[in-house]
Formats: structure tokens, sequence, C-alpha cells
């Protein structure tokens, strides 16, 4: 059997700088090479050191936003460079999500972090997977994690060794990654055919009901991590009425659209915006045709044309489907008398372009959390500076409902300054009552693991979660390897 551990994807590699945060293939692969400043344990809900000592230190300061912490000592990149705080400071200079927040400098082996407003969870913010630390060697991007790409990796299939400098013990030697391409019909039967197969060893990227033909695997599933969601864009004229936004959500039946996705319906449509992993934010909107009339009357509503309805075009864990889920949108809006045009973006880069342009009237989507922050999440998609453009393209420019509110911007701001029940309430209360945005479906966390990998973590879903797995053929070769905290997980 292959020494190499098999993983399996839909989606072909995307070779981005992983600092854009723009990745629609699979954060593993960056988890697995790439290495951000802390470390978020799921286990503990704690921060921990990565790349830098903590926590961090409150500089002396007249503004109060100047914070700093020491470079760990005996890090390397990839190709055996020390890591300096020139280095962590450079790179997130260069990452446009970690620039909202903070900027960078260097000072002996000190980094210094510079808040553009208190934030009293910055350091979650120096814990995200695309606040990664990278050293650009021409045209390479190498990491300070447990693997690195193999030589002539290709988008189809492609190898993670070990990293020689990585600083901790590393169980699984190496990674393979193989794309197995989703089917005309948006099925995965060339991935799930292959697991079956026994030619995958993990994959997270097989759909809900899926795993009810997965043969001599372990399943595991975590309900609710993230939210499928529809923005309206709040530019178009149609949608600066807020009687118009609430019309059409009362047009749409969650329920239904999950049942087409899952065969549990009830587990999956969404209540609210908040995945239920981060918490719980209702928004009391039920389907009622006669309401969404009702409103769009009272709106005297007018739209030159057909609405533009758009989408994501690949597969996400929120939304499985997203051709038949657009198909489903579009015919419950035009029980409202609308109509609707459905164009679906041939590839990642005209999503992103359309994205960018705001060249919509409405976009099916969603959020994955970038941390366990409920803020976070909410800021992502509600900012005003997060607003897509050609400028903020990253993960920051994820405010698809292109919505501006004053009250919204200030209210969040006042929580990252210090949290408040109440003011979290305010927020919740106005996603509600302005509707820039439309929750449909919760996605599942899904993954299936054969039985052969032993020390399998039951967080699965960030850092470098592969590094202590181990293959029971390479047992006798690592024996000498030394269990430590990152591997303190479950054992079968």
């Amino acid at each position: 059997m292959s020494e190499a551990f098999r993983v399996g994807f839909v989606n072909r590699w995307e070779r981005r700088d992983p600092r854009t945060g723009l990745n629609y293939a699979s954060f593993l692969v960056q988890w697995h090479i790439y290495e951000p400043p802390y470390r978020f344990s799921a286990q503990t809900s704690q921060v921990k050191p990565g790349l830098l000592e903590y926590p961090l230190v409150k500089e002396m300061d007249a503004s109060g936003l100047l914070y700093s912490a020491h470079v760990r000592p005996g890090i390397r990149f990839s190709d055996g460079t020390e890591l300096t705080a020139e280095h962590v400071a450079a790179s997130l200079e260069k990452t446009p999500a970690f620039k909202v927040h903070a900027s960078a400098s260097a000072r002996g082996t000190r980094v210094f972090f510079r808040l553009k407003q208190p934030n009293a969870a910055f350091e979650l913010v120096l814990s995200r997977f695309d606040h990664c630390v990278v050293l650009e060697r021409g045209r390479e991007l190498l990491g300070t994690g447990p693997y690195m790409f193999a030589p002539n990796p290709q988008p189809e299939c492609f190898r993670l060794a070990r990293n020689p400098h990585y600083r901790d013990p590393v169980r699984l030697q190496e990674i393979e990654c193989r794309i197995y391409p989703l089917d005309g019909d948006g099925s995965r039967k060339k991935l799930l055919n292959a697991v079956n197969r026994g030619e995958v060893d993990f994959t997270d990227e097989l759909a809900r009901d899926e795993l009810n033909k997965v043969e001599k695997m372990r399943k595991c599933i975590d309900l609710g991590y993230c939210t499928a969601l529809l923005f309206f864009n709040a530019e178009q004229p149609v949608f600066q009425d807020t009687r118009v936004r609430l019309a059409l959500a009362c047009a749409i039946d969650r329920k239904a659209l999950a049942a087409q996705s899952y065969s549990n319906a009830l587990a999956f449509a969404a209540t609210g915006m908040i995945p239920p992993v981060l918490g719980s934010t209702p928004d009391l909107i039920t389907h009622d045709l006669a309401r969404g009339r009702d409103l769009l009357a009272k709106a005297n509503a007018r739209t030159n044309g057909a609405l533009v309805l758009s989408s994501i075009p690949v597969p996400r864990p929120y939304l499985p489907d997203p051709k038949v889920t657009l198909e489903l949108i579009a015919a419950q809006l035009r029980q409202l008398g609308l109509k609707v045009d459905v164009r679906m973006p041939k590839d990642i880069a005209e999503y992103v372009d359309v994205t960018q342009r705001g060249a919509y009237d409405m976009l099916l989507a969603g959020w994955i959390p970038d941390t366990p922050n409920q803020l976070d999440f909410a800021e992502s998609l509600l900012a005003s500076h997060n607003i897509p453009s050609g400028s903020n393209h990253a993960t920051r420019g994820s405010n698809y409902s292109r919505w501006r509110n004053a009250e919204m911007d200030a209210a969040i701001q006042k929580q990252r300054v210090k949290p408040e029940t109440a003011n979290w309430q305010r927020i919740c209360e106005l996603v509600k009552n302005e509707v820039p945005l439309f929750p449909l479906m919760y996605g599942p966390r899904i993954a299936v693991v054969s039985w052969r990998a032993r020390n399998f973590p039951r967080d699965f879903g960030s850092g470098a979660f592969l590094s202590q797995v181990e293959l029971p053929e390479s047992a006798q070769t690592r024996a000498g390897a030394t269990e430590t905290g990152a591997h303190a997980a479950l054992k079968y």
C-alpha cells in the first residue's frame, strides 16, 4: 500500500499567494505549509504561541495602540532560512486583511504592531490562516509549516513533502493531493468512487448525503460551522428600500432549499446569519409569500428588466450544489411576479471580477468563519470597509451586499474596543431589520478518513492536523517520534 497519505479534492489547486485569503480549493494545503504568528486551539479555546512569543506585550506609547512580541528562536523556512522579525513584519505588510487592523515593523528580535483602532481580540487576528508568514524566493512562496511542495506540482495532482527544517516531530512523511473533478451534473461521483476503491485516505469534500454511500471509512460530521447567504446589492436602486429586501426574503423557503441539498432539512435550514458553532442570532423571518407581495406593493418597487442573480461557481461547504440552489431561489422569487436572470460565472476568475464590480442584483455565496469570534464573522459581511473593489479583493472584501450603514460601522467599532452584550444585540437587530443579506443554510464540516490512519484528531478543520497522523506500515520507521501537545487527539 502507498506510503503517502492520500487526500482527495474536487476543485483544482489554485497557486495563489496564501495571504490573499482567496482560496476556493481547500485550506488544508495552506494550513500544512504556512503558519500564522499565533495558533488558536479549538480544544481549549485559547490562543497559543506560534511563530511569536505569547502573549503580546503592550508598549508604552501615547496612543495606547502599540504592542510587540519576540520571534521564537529556532524556526526555519523550508529552505533553511531562519525566521526573523523582519520576515514576519514584511509578510504581514503584504497581507491585505491584516492591513485593515494594523501595521507591522521589526526591531531586533521583536515584531511591533501598531493597531489602527482598539481591538480587544487582536491576538485572534494574528491566528488567522491568511495572516501566515511567507518568504518569497523568486516565484516560490516558502513557509515554516511541517510540509512543503514536492518538485513539479500540478493543479490536478501534487505532493506535500516534509519540511526538513520543521522544529517539531512529524509522523506523516508525505501527503498526496489528487483532484477528482465534479461530474457534469455537479455530483462527486469520481471522488466517491475513489474513496470506495480505497484510493483516498481523507477528504472533507463529499456532500452530506453522499456519506451514506461511503464504505469502509470513518465518518466525521460537525454541524453548522458556516452559512450560505443571499446578498442583496444595496447599490442597486431597487434594493435601497428595506421593504424590497425583506419582501424577497419572505419569498424564500429556506426549508425547501435545505431539503434539496440535505435529507434532514430542519438540521440545515438557517435561522440567522451566525453559524451555530459561533452562537445564535435568529432573524425571525418566515416564508410568507403574501407578506412579500404586500411589501413589494407598498414599496412600489420598479425594476428595469430582470433582476440579475449570480453565484459562486464552485461547491463550498455551505453550498454543495450552487447551480441547483441558484435555480430554486430564482423559481421562488418569480412567485412574487419578478423576472429573474440567472447568471453563473464560468470560473472563479469571473466570479471575483463580478463581485469586485458589483455586477449583480443578488449574489448567492456564503462565509466560513476566519476566527471563533462572532464579531469577526459579522464585520466580514457587514462593514463598509469590506465592500469588494479592485483594491480590496482579499478576504476583507466580503461585504457582497455592498451595504453602507454608519450605525452598523459604529456598533462594530464599539464592540471591537469594549465587547458588550447590549451592543452585540444592536448589531443583530440591525441585520434583522435592514436585511442586507438573507441566511439560507448552515453548512456542515464533513470528513471521511481511512481506518489505516492512526491518531486522527477531532479538530480536522484548521492547523496542520495531518502532521501527527500515522500509517501502520511506517510506524516502525517513526518509532522514535514523540507525542507533543499538538498530538493530544483521538487514538483509534
